[in-house]
């Protein structure tokens, strides 16, 4: 009776995966040395790295439960430009809020005896993948494993522990070839070197799989291997009752690509999720969204950074390209791009947009999608010019803001019409530093390039013109037709003890003097002007190195 490692060796000349893994074969030259990966496998390794992938849920649209939504189950793979969202099989999860059960036991390690193993995700077979095992204080990784350089086999997990690491993961299945573990090579490892490298590993565990479709239904309901773990498995596997969902949307049943050029990425699109293990993918046209659940907060959490992390190596690329657009559109010459990037803002109507923000050298454009030609990039939405804007807070508020307070931010701008107000939030405290910063210091740098503002006013009966330098103060300029051009008054900013405005058309100076306040018709909605002072005091106080 031929061990069951031989039964499996003869699938070798059959099984093509067994060969791209290096498996050798019996009876051929080198036996016993399994050979390097090649073709495609060799390029993954040597260059591009192996997709991280995991089960997720996706919400599907509508449905009968108490949230009425209905969620499908999905292999999401995270690659270095694009994210894949494939169907995979089980049914959808519950609604939010409600109690969740195991998941199913079939889904990772060997199915109960007598019980058909579903189909796994189409996915899996095409490309490598990159697992992050996370041990507990006991129990180890959880896996069994057979193969090896002896065997001339891959190192394959022949049982997965229910309830243990490798199981919790839901990303690894029996059948999966463990190409490296940390980035050690395991391709020619024998049984033993296997067995060692997995149990020296710290309590975070990187491994690069690739399932083997044709090597799978022999390990099914098998107990016998060699265990990874220390602790006995849990006695009985985790069980689920089948449900009978309703037939999925048709554009669930095949796979979905989603470029992570410019993609927006947020956790925070559910201000009443009580367990917040839901993100938000964007396409950066606008055109395609998911909105995923994860199995917990930390599993979320996990991903949108990663996947973020993703989105950040391709942002260089996508300022180069509208840097070269910005330089050839005319109306906004040749400013140089300071930052680009995604903010949630809070919408008069209560809800929330994603919008890009693009910061100039004078200005801060907002767009509701990534302009891709240079008419688009002349179009914003919004416009706020920098010397016109002012920070008025961030972090905290007394106001309603979009979920978290604590990563929020609120701008003002001076306009003819009187004053918007934008309330944005992003994803993390270092967004929200590099933000504030960057617009403070945009401010100020626009206010060192105007130098000087005037505009037409009337004073006291007469036609004026007033002039504001950020270094020498306020004049004022009579402007009656046919007379010479007269100093009537001239002021430095360090004599201004107090300015308002009433919102319609009047400016209020008032600089300690025998006249008195100054009150000044600007004939239009003085907020303009009155934010430029204001601007231009903040910068010749950061100048004097009084504010950091």
């Amino acid at each position: 009776h031929a061990p069951r490692w031989w039964r499996l060796a003869q699938l070798g000349p059959r099984c093509p995966q067994l060969w791209a893994l290096g498996w050798s074969g019996p009876g051929t030259a080198g036996a016993g040395q399994a050979r390097r990966p090649g073709g495609s496998e060799a390029k993954m390794a040597s260059g591009r790295r192996a997709p991280r992938t995991g089960l997720l849920e996706l919400r599907a649209g509508a449905g009968s439960g108490a949230g009425g939504e209905r969620w499908q189950r999905v292999l999401l793979s995270l690659e270095e430009d694009a994210l894949t969202v494939s169907p995979a099989d089980g049914e959808p999860g519950p609604e939010p809020g409600a109690q969740r059960e195991p998941e199913p036991a079939q889904l990772n390690g060997a199915a109960e005896p007598g019980a058909a193993s579903p189909p796994l995700p189409e996915a899996l077979l095409l490309q490598p993948r990159r697992v992050t095992v996370r041990k507990a204080d006991a129990g180890g990784l959880g896996i069994s494993i057979k193969g090896g350089r002896e065997n001339k086999m891959p190192i394959l997990i022949s049982k997965i522990f229910k309830g243990l690491a490798a199981d919790q993961t839901e990303a690894l299945f029996v059948g999966d070839a463990i190409l490296s573990v940390n980035g050690e090579d395991l391709s020619s490892a024998t049984h033993d070197e296997a067995v060692q490298v997995l149990k020296k590993t710290g309590k975070e565990v990187v491994l690069e799989v690739k399932y083997m479709k044709e090597v799978s239904p022999y390990f099914k309901n098998s107990a016998s291997g060699t265990s990874v773990g220390w602790d006995s498995p849990p006695a009985s596997p985790l069980q689920r009752q089948p449900s009978s969902p309703g037939p999925l949307p048709r554009d669930l049943r095949d796979a979905k690509h989603m470029s992570l050029k410019m993609a927006y990425v947020s956790r925070r699109c559910t201000p009443t999720d009580p367990e917040t293990r839901y993100l938000e993918i964007c396409s950066a046209d606008g055109r395609d969204t998911l909105f995923l659940r994860a199995k917990d907060e930390a599993s979320a959490k996990s991903w949108a950074a990663a996947i973020q992390a993703q989105v950040n190596t391709l942002t260089p690329r996508v300022k180069d390209e509208l840097q070269a657009l910005l330089s050839a559109t005319s109306t906004a010459g040749s400013q140089d791009i300071k930052r680009i990037g995604w903010l949630t803002e809070q919408l008069p109507s209560g809800g929330t947009a994603p919008t890009l923000a693009l910061l100039t050298e004078k200005e801060l454009l907002l767009y509701s999608c990534l302009p891709q030609t240079r008419e688009a990039l002349s179009r914003p939405a919004r416009t706020a010019p920098l010397i016109t804007t002012r920070l008025v807070h961030s972090g905290p508020s007394k106001g309603s803001v979009p979920y978290d307070a604590e990563l929020s931010f609120a701008l003002r701008t001076g306009t003819r019409h009187g004053v918007d107000t934008h309330l944005f939030s992003v994803e993390s405290p270092q967004e929200l530093a590099a933000w504030t910063r960057q617009l403070v210091d945009g401010c100020h740098r626009a206010a060192e390039g105007v130098q000087e503002v005037s505009t037409a006013c009337t004073w006291n009966g007469r036609a004026c013109s007033l002039s504001v330098h950020i270094d020498n103060g306020f004049t004022l300029w009579a402007a009656e037709p046919g007379a010479a051009r007269a100093v009537l008054l001239r002021q430095p900013f360090e004599k201004l003890q107090m300015s308002s405005d009433d919102g319609a058309s009047l400016l209020f100076l008032d600089f300690g003097g025998a006249e008195g306040e100054i009150q000044l018709d600007l004939h239009s909605c003085p907020k303009t002007m009155v934010f430029i002072i204001h601007s231009f005091l903040s910068a010749k106080v950061t100048r004097l190195g009084l504010l950091a």
